[in-house]
């Protein structure tokens, strides 16, 4: 099965990506682009570069966000309250079990398709859909609590390729207000 291909075989990604935010009526409510970078167990990293420039780092302890245009940064640990997000694609396939449902849903233009049903009732996010190929991960469809729907497409996608370690730490730049723990 290409999610557990997925999970076992891929231990670094990267990719560009295209991101829409759509109302529960369907209305496009935010459209954004930029590069995201993945390496096992996780640690990722989401550069934002449109509409604003924005990244969300974490080094696998902690997950950094930092705001460019408002120049603060945020810090969380890295924990288990993000078990029940799109995080555990970035774990294991148990731990994915134990967060989600996880149903075939056929392919369809070449993707195949699961969908992923959150085991908590009060998580962010009630379902995802997951668009998977040969060469990995294509998309993924975030339905959430206020019946909102996020689409992620990656693009220039690369399996196991050689990451920088660098690209997963994040020291706030000078002058910047901070928020949250460290």
């Amino acid at each position: 099965m290409l999610l557990d291909r997925f999970l076992t075989e891929t231990q670094t990604m990267s990719a560009s990506f295209k991101q829409t935010l759509k109302s529960s009526d369907g209305r496009l409510m935010q459209e954004s682009a930029g590069v995201f970078y993945l390496q096992r167990p996780g640690r990722f990293r989401w550069n934002y570069t449109q509409p604003y420039p924005q990244e969300i780092v974490s080094d696998g302890e902690r997950v950094w966000v930092f705001d460019v245009d408002l120049e603060q940064v945020t810090v969380q640990k890295q924990g288990a309250g993000q078990s029940n997000t799109p995080m555990a694609l970035l774990q294991n396939r148990k731990k994915l079990e134990d967060a989600f449902e996880i149903h075939e849903r056929g392919s369809d233009s070449g993707l195949h398709r699961i969908e992923l049903i959150n085991r908590q009732a009060d998580a962010d996010f009630d379902r995802v859909m997951l668009g998977l190929d040969d060469k990995g991960l294509r998309f993924l469809q975030l339905h959430d609590q206020f019946e909102q729907t996020t689409v992620i497409f990656f693009t220039e996608l690369q399996s196991n390729p050689e990451l920088d370690a660098e690209l997963f730490e994040f020291t706030p730049p000078e002058g910047v207000d901070v928020f949250g723990g460290s």
